[in-house]
Parts: structure tokens; sequence; C-alpha cells
């Protein structure tokens, strides 16, 4: 099974999986918009900052899940 087909096994059977998919997306729509705001101030950094961990703990949650399931299923 490819690693796109585990995706989409993942985002049709896992709640979970879903979840960080669509909140991963979200954060990545936000920071884009974020990103794209001039002056760009200090604080507005820092919050693209934030965002961008809270983006990546959402990417490395996906990334577990479709290794466990990928392991599970060879």
């Amino acid at each position: 099974m490819s690693r796109e087909e585990v995706v989409q096994k993942l985002l049709q059977e896992n709640k979970e999986f879903r979840y960080h998919y669509e909140k991963h997306h979200e954060l990545d729509a936000e920071i884009d918009k974020r990103e794209k705001h001039h002056p760009m101030t200090h604080e507005l950094e820092m919050e693209i900052e934030r965002l961008k961990r809270e983006r990546l703990y959402h990417r490395d949650m996906m990334e577990y899940m479709i290794q466990e399931y990928m392991k599970a299923h060879a």
C-alpha cells in the first residue's frame, strides 16, 4: 500500500488522524494569511512562530499514525 493510500485510508477511518490533518491545513492557511501582513510586528512574528510549532505537532502526529499503520499492515 502506498503512502498516499495509507493517508486516504486513515482520513476515511480514523477520526484522530482526520482531526490532525484538518488542523494542520487550517494552521497552514492561517500562517500564510499572517505572513502576508505588512508591516510585520514582533508580536505577529511570535504568533506565527507559535502557529508553526502547533502545525509541526499535528504533522508529527500524522506521521506517527502513518508509520504505525504501515507497520501494522506490512
